[in-house]
């Protein structure tokens, strides 16, 4: 498979025409939809440049034309500093929508500028200076707008008299000056009059909180609720550390009570009772005396009797003292409360004794102060949980206080600022810029009209001829070919300029020139072969077209074809001798037929004599290899020329003898191609297609119409034989298909003419 720009530029797909087995390949354009319609577009211009610059020289003289006659129109303009009336006392009191202007609304604001009621005291002033100007005239001529997102207002006013424009522009700056001072000086005094309106209520309000935080503080008993809260959360602290101490010293003096228990084992009662006992004299006193009283009955029981006197005595003299310990102790025990106690204890034991009474007493004391000191804290936690509400009464009404307190400060301070600013004499609308006149009309505008008119003119002209190229009826492009045709297109064959009588076809090679025989009388032929770009492009369309043929019939290999066109000058002697020379540079043998008995041309393309040919061979006995000619151009192309005219062609065409010669040549070449007259018209070509393996119809753009292309169509399928498909002929440089061509060929060939004999 040759790699050529048009196998690159097409994708192939096979398919099946129905109710035919015969298979062929569609090629689809590579191109993108956008771009096919905008050079389709300027390919309809290119080829109605002529019709489309009349159109538009038209329209733009028109409108030259017109534009000149026109009466002058002089702009005067000035423009208008706004600063929204939004005093600052207004924004900072917060004053209602109907009541401040927040901001400039400046749809409003140039309705305003162009009412009656504005206007009148101006236009009446102008009246009497220019008696001609009414009211309308004067509304309809005036435009108010806003420069861009600025505060500036532009006004501006157009006549045909440049002085009475000047001077309505004049009136107009004074009039809305004065508009811009009456709105100003009454945003004010509304400000005023609300200040004033709201200030007695400020004035209860700030009272009536002050009133309410005096008796919440009295009912309270507390100035700062923070204040009592911090001096409550400090002193529960405190608290909680005394707490803690007392029930370490506690635990420490119950530690040291259970040990003295221990130690000297009666409860502290009992205790405070031994001890006092212990340490009374006479109790001690007695206990001496009994204690010697018992010695001495002791030593005289070992010597005396228990009855005798002596010891009856000391006996007797004993239960006195013990009468008088019990007597002693009892009055000593009456102060404890204990009966019974003993009274010989010792120093060690009376010191343990008396520790032993020191932690009870601690001990009672301590576990009463941490009573003390938990009621305490109980009283403290309460006291805390009620402080988060009064906290937030108090910031309540210390906000309430703070906001009221504001807003009777802003509202004095800003009657006092709209007083002072409404007894200024200041302008609150500035003239930027003073009325002028602009030197030159603004209409008409020769340079814009010119402008315009001519982008308007060549619009209409492109459209115009838009519209006549989609009313006429001829194909024009390869595009418009497959739009309009169901069968495939096979190959598009470009435009060739250097394709005359006199030089050689660009599908000839050097290599496959036929040499001059050594007895040849015949002087040499010299032909130049054109190696340029164009050459390049027509050799590869052909090339496409008889690969495209071989590769739609595969199968079953194609013998014979006949190459017909729809109308004549449509080039189907020339797509026929070079579709020869294509499959003869591929090493076939090939038979090229002038089937053409009306206006046969294909012998002066071949560059063969027409002396003698088919219609001599058809009305004689003359044998057709007799007739045939080998072309000095390539040496495996062989032609049958046409012979002389005959005005009864399509008989001898169904004759008998034209269809044994047919299916006799298809034995001696490999391919026969039978060039036949055009379709409409003549009967020929549909005699010739039902006796070949099908039939190529040749489509002459910007020759062929569209109804002339279907008739052939139609007409070429009653004939039996399948329609192999369509070739495009005759596409001109400069179309978008051909440029892709020029391009691709460009960068691969070069543009050298060789000359050879």
């Amino acid at each position: 498979m040759s790699n050529n720009p048009l196998s690159k530029l097409y994708q192939s797909e096979l398919s099946q025409e129905t109710g035919n087995s015969l298979q062929f390949l569609r090629f689809k354009g590579a191109e993108h939809r956008s771009e096919l319609d905008l050079k389709k577009l300027w390919d309809v211009v290119r080829r109605r440049k002529i019709f489309v610059g009349t159109v538009a020289l038209i329209l733009f003289t028109a409108t030259m034309a017109w534009s000149t006659t026109r009466k002058p129109v002089y702009m005067s303009t000035f423009r208008l500093l706004i600063e929204p009336t939004k005093s600052n006392a207004g924004q900072q009191l917060a004053l209602p929508l109907n009541e401040q202007t927040v901001g400039t609304n400046y749809n409003t604001l140039i309705q305003v500028l162009r009412s009656a009621q504005i206007l009148e005291p101006a236009f009446k002033t102008l009246q009497k200076q220019y008696p001609s100007l009414t009211f309308n005239q004067f509304l309809m001529n005036l435009s108010v707008t806003r420069l861009k997102e600025t505060e500036i207002i532009e006004v501006s006013y157009l006549d045909n008299d440049a002085n009475q424009g000047l001077s309505v522009s004049e009136k107009l700056s004074e009039a809305y000056l004065e508009y811009g001072e009456q709105l100003r000086s009454r945003n004010l005094q509304q400000g005023i009059k609300f200040v004033e309106k709201q200030l007695p209520n400020l004035y209860s309000r700030v009272n009536q909180i002050q009133s309410q935080l005096e008796s919440f503080r009295e009912q309270n008993q507390i100035v700062n609720p923070e204040d009592r809260a911090a001096y409550l959360i400090k002193m529960s602290g405190e608290i909680e550390s005394q707490q803690k101490a007392t029930q370490a010293r506690l635990a420490e003096s119950r530690a040291l009570y259970a040990t003295l228990r221990r130690q000297v084992g009666s409860s502290p009662e009992v205790a405070i009772a031994s001890s006092a006992l212990s340490e009374s004299k006479t109790f001690q006193a007695l206990r001496e005396q009994l204690q010697q009283v018992e010695t001495q009955i002791s030593i005289n029981t070992e010597r005396l009797t228990p009855d005798a006197p002596p010891v009856q005595a000391l006996i007797k003299r004993r239960d006195g003292v013990l009468a008088q310990m019990q007597r002693e102790a009892k009055r000593t025990l009456s102060a404890t409360g204990i009966q019974q106690a003993q009274g010989n204890l010792s120093g060690t034991l009376i010191e343990l004794n008396r520790q032993l009474v020191t932690v009870s007493n601690e001990i009672q004391a301590l576990e009463a102060k941490n009573q003390s000191l938990l009621g305490t804290a109980q009283q403290l936690q309460s006291s805390l949980t009620t402080i988060p509400a009064l906290v937030r009464q108090n910031v309540d009404l210390q906000r309430e206080l703070k906001v009221a307190n504001d807003s009777l400060d802003r509202f004095l301070a800003n009657r006092e600022s709209l007083q002072i600013e409404a007894a200024q004499n200041t302008q609150p609308w500035q003239i930027i810029a003073a009325p002028a006149q602009r030197p030159a009309p603004v209409f008409p505008s020769i340079p814009q009209s010119a402008a315009l008119g001519l982008l308007g003119s060549l619009f209409l002209g492109v459209l115009a001829g838009l519209l006549v190229d989609k009313l006429d009826d001829v194909l024009y492009s390869a595009e418009d070919l497959k739009h309009d045709s169901k069968f495939p297109l096979l190959s598009v064959i470009p435009f060739y300029k250097n394709l005359s009588e006199f030089s050689l076809p660009a599908m000839a090679s050097l290599r496959n020139l036929p040499a001059a025989s050594e007895g040849s009388t015949q002087s040499a032929q010299t032909f130049s072969i054109d190696l340029s770009e164009d050459a390049a492009i027509f050799r590869e369309a052909f090339r496409t077209l008889n690969l495209s043929l071989s590769m739609a019939n595969l199968q079953n290999p194609l013998q014979s074809i006949v190459v017909a066109s729809a109308l004549a000058s449509d080039g189907k002697s020339t797509v026929a001798l070079n579709m020869g020379l294509a499959a003869a540079t591929m090493g076939q043998r090939v038979l090229i037929v002038d089937a053409d008995l009306y206006r046969s041309k294909l012998h002066t393309y071949a560059r063969v004599t027409n002396e003698q040919g088919l219609s001599q061979y058809l009305t004689s006995d003359i044998s057709v290899h007799h007739l045939i000619q080998q072309s000095p151009i390539e040496q495996n192309v062989f032609v049958l020329t046409a012979g002389k005219p005959q005005m009864d062609a399509s008989r001898l065409l169904s004759s008998n003898k034209m269809k044994k010669m047919m299916e006799e040549l298809k034995e001696h070449y490999d391919l026969v191609i039978y060039d036949a007259p055009p379709v409409l018209g003549f009967s020929d070509s549909l005699i010739l297609s039902g006796q070949t393996d099908g039939s190529v119809l040749v489509v002459g753009l910007g020759n062929t119409g569209r109804t002339a292309l279907l008739e052939s169509l139609r007409g070429l399928q009653m004939s039996g034989t399948p329609v192999l498909g369509i070739v495009a002929n005759c596409l001109k440089p400069g179309t978008h298909l051909a440029h892709k061509y020029h391009e691709y060929v460009r960068r691969n060939y070069n543009s050298d003419v060789v000359e050879t004999v």
